[in-house]
């Protein structure tokens, strides 16, 4: 619901919410610019969602469709092979981990990315991911690190492409109070913009 009425606000995007996206098939899908994937089925690993849920995702991205994931929407799957060329930061057991939720430093890397032209390092109270799974295809633009505690700076906003989509995602997000810091949501408005149409005109938040 935060994210919700945070595009909505923006002006720019007209918002629909499905909390059985197993259910879509691509006819259903190729109504939409993009879709925000906040899907997680762990700690039951091995779920997959009938054929036609997954090819249809498959061919929306692939076909030009934007997809944005965050936070754990990327650790599902772990059986649906061409899941992993589409997403990236998986949780992987034994070797991924995180602290409590504390205050995060994310900075910017990559200047040139339309998603991070002009956006500014923030902080933001969240759950940092450590040693997430990384597929390498994707670009990162910004890393975070837990001020907390020595965790290393871990890449936390990656972009992608699959065909003629374009692929978001970023590590951050856990809960309620994440979602409503401004960077975050800065950041997510212009993700959704650049998927959409390889643009961005959102302004960076001050």
């Amino acid at each position: 619901a935060v994210l919700v009425s945070a595009y909505e606000e923006s002006g720019l995007f007209s918002v629909d919410v499905t909390t059985d996206p197993d259910t879509l098939k691509f006819q259903d899908m190729k109504k939409y610019d993009v879709l925000l994937n906040n899907w997680n089925s762990w700690p039951d690993n091995d779920v997959r969602w009938p054929a036609e849920a997954e090819q249809g995702l498959l061919r929306f991205v692939e076909e030009g469709g934007g997809l944005l994931f965050f936070h754990s929407a990327t650790s599902a799957f772990y059986k649906w092979p061409e899941f992993k060329e589409i997403s990236t930061a998986a949780w992987i057991l034994d070797s991924t981990w995180h602290g409590p939720v504390s205050q995060v430093r994310v900075s910017v890397q990559d200047r040139e990315h339309p998603v991070t032209a002009g956006l500014t390092d923030f902080y933001i109270m969240d759950e940092l991911w450590i040693n997430a799974e990384r597929n390498e295809s994707f670009r990162v633009l910004g890393t975070a690190v837990n001020t907390e505690e020595d965790s290393g700076e871990q890449p936390a906003i990656l972009v992608g492409k699959y065909g003629k989509g374009r692929i978001f995602h970023t590590i951050l997000g856990h809960d309620e109070t994440a979602l409503q810091n401004s960077g975050f949501q800065t950041l997510m408005l212009r993700a959704a913009e650049w998927a959409s149409t390889g643009k961005v005109g959102i302004p960076v938040s001050k």
